[in-house]
């Protein structure tokens, strides 16, 4: 049982540092890349519905909560923060900082996990 709840934890910790990776890639790419941020935002809903139709419906009903919450937050720090003002280097740059965070802590978790 022990191996399937860190196999859980891994899968979680990868798919969010994929969606990390995701979203610094295209805030790094060139502005004329529209076609392919609306690829990359298909795959990610692709995923998602996959993974959300393996879910039973108590789940799926959480996950729709959860799920408008954070569009409801994400509306709410947009209209209070003037996205304008926000240059993508510096965009890029918050996310490749939050990246490595994750990226340290999870290392850390693994050696402490190991050493144990």
């Amino acid at each position: 049982m022990r191996e399937t709840i860190y196999s859980m934890m891994r899968f979680s910790g990868a798919v969010t540092m994929f969606g990390l990776e995701q979203v610094q890639n295209a805030m790094t790419a060139p502005t004329d890349t529209k076609a392919a941020l609306n690829r990359l935002r298909d795959t990610l809903d692709s995923m998602s519905d996959s993974l959300a139709s393996k879910l039973d419906e108590s789940k799926k009903s959480a996950l729709d909560s959860m799920s408008k919450a954070q569009i409801d937050i994400l509306d709410r720090t947009a209209d209070a923060v003037n996205m304008d003002g926000i240059t993508m280097d510096a965009a890029a740059d918050l996310l490749k900082r939050t990246s490595d965070s994750l990226g340290s802590a999870m290392r850390g978790s693994a050696r402490a996990a190991g050493a144990a």
